[in-house]
């Protein structure tokens, strides 16, 4: 999609993975009585459907249909019907939980979404990388944006110029103005630098991904695995795509990344565990997973998803607390547009940030509170725990029980959720 961009509009979304998309859809599907139709801007370096997707591409199933109106049968890979565990001795433990999620082809759910927020008026361009952000200046927000020639021209002839960069790439340098910015761009992208606002870099951890043929598994598990010899301060998994392809992959605890390179971390964990299989690709990313404590707005610029750390930070999931973090970033984008003053403002801001506290952000906080504890938990304690569970019939094998068997092993971290959880 690459509609010409115009020089100024009402909102514009930076980022189309589920943070933008949902933001996109929010605004597009939101009803504005007695005014004219909001112009909505939706922009990203390169088309939020292109393969491959970094992300193990699963998710709670009843968090996925609260958020969309309807969950197409052909996003669908298959159901999660439950996990399994693994210690770092091989044991596993599995818990049974029926229909309780979803193995998306995230890809596609991209692209349905996408064309739904087009079809819905929003003007999308997925050939476009924005550079710079300015500060509000008289109601506006200027973002300047590039993109390679050979796309669809995506500025109007107003506010675009041909430029020769150093490299001798032909590129189109463009401009627009906005009243609303939500930036869903992903860590650290800079927007807002200097103001005072998150930027999505904290806790910033390393983590690669790979799609395998050759390993057998159970379709509707999911497999995690913990322990310093799989993955140091975080843990590895094998998440199905089909009966013979699964995304393995891992993520490497901040602290560790030196010592254990998540690249080399991968290949030694596949050679160990699956050996023999063929790796189909291999690429890398990084995941924001800490609870950073800074404004996720200021001067109609907002942050969700990644760009405002909205990650698990013990799973390190983040599609659904992204597409909410990007909904409610938007219905708070909706209130703010027609006022001028910031300290009016800040209320639509301080409800917001209150929104995703209560959804997703207290619990985060928490969880970032003992993370550090709970990626130190040793070997032989993870072990002890998957025996004593494992020793249970199978439908006493919660995730209750393995949770409070790994924290029995752990007198210390049990102590440390006490008083995280006893206290705001």
């Amino acid at each position: 999609m690459t509609d010409p961009l115009l020089p100024e509009y009402d909102f514009l979304v930076i980022g189309a993975g589920p943070a933008g998309l949902l933001a996109a859809l929010t605004l597009s599907g939101a009803p504005h009585p007695g005014k004219p139709t909001q112009r909505i801007a939706l922009v990203d370096k390169r088309d939020p459907w292109r393969e491959p997707v970094p992300c193990a591409e699963a998710v709670h199933r009843h968090r996925l249909e609260s958020l969309i109106p309807k969950v197409e049968p052909e996003w669908i890979r298959g159901p999660v019907d439950g996990a399994m565990f693994i210690a770092p001795d091989g044991t596993p433990v599995s818990f049974s939980t029926p229909a309780s999620g979803y193995l998306i082809d995230r890809a596609l759910m991209h692209r349905r979404l996408a064309e739904q927020a087009h079809a819905q008026g929003v003007q999308c361009n997925f050939r476009v990388r924005v550079t710079s952000l300015s500060r509000l200046v008289n109601g506006f927000r200027t973002a300047v944006y590039e993109v390679a020639q050979g796309s669809a021209n995506p500025a109007s002839a107003s506010n675009a110029a041909r430029v020769e960069n150093a490299s001798s790439i032909d590129k189109t340098i463009g401009s627009l103005r906005a009243k609303v910015v939500i930036d869903c761009s992903g860590p650290g992208m800079g927007f807002g630098v200097g103001e005072d606002i998150t930027q999505g870099n904290f806790d910033v951890e390393p983590a690669v991904f790979a799609l395998v043929k050759g390993p057998k598994y159970p379709v509707n598990y999911i497999q995690m695995f913990f322990g310093t010899n799989y993955a140091p301060g975080g843990y590895a998994w094998l998440f199905p795509r089909d009966e013979h392809v699964a995304n393995v992959g891992l993520v490497v605890g901040r602290d560790y990344a030196q010592e254990a390179p998540a690249r080399q971390a991968l290949k030694t964990f596949l050679e160990t565990t699956y050996p023999g299989s063929e790796i189909l690709t291999f690429q890398g990313g990084a995941i924001p997973c800490g609870y950073p404590d800074a404004p996720l707005a200021v001067d109609n610029l907002y942050k969700a998803g990644d760009a405002a750390n909205m990650v698990h930070p013990l799973s390190r999931a983040g599609i659904t607390e992204a597409m909410t973090g990007g909904k409610y970033a938007a219905l708070a984008g909706l209130k703010t547009i027609d006022i001028g003053s910031e300290l009016e403002r800040r209320l639509v801001y301080s409800e917001y940030k209150h929104d995703w506290d209560l959804a997703y952000g207290r619990s985060h906080r928490r969880l970032a509170r003992i993370k550090k504890a709970f990626m130190r938990i040793s070997d032989a304690s993870f072990n002890r725990a998957a025996h004593a569970v494992a020793k249970l019939p199978a439908e006493k094998q919660t995730i209750a029980r393995i949770v409070f068997a790994t924290l029995w092993q752990s007198p210390l971290l049990l102590w440390k959720m006490r008083s995280v959880f006893w206290t705001k």
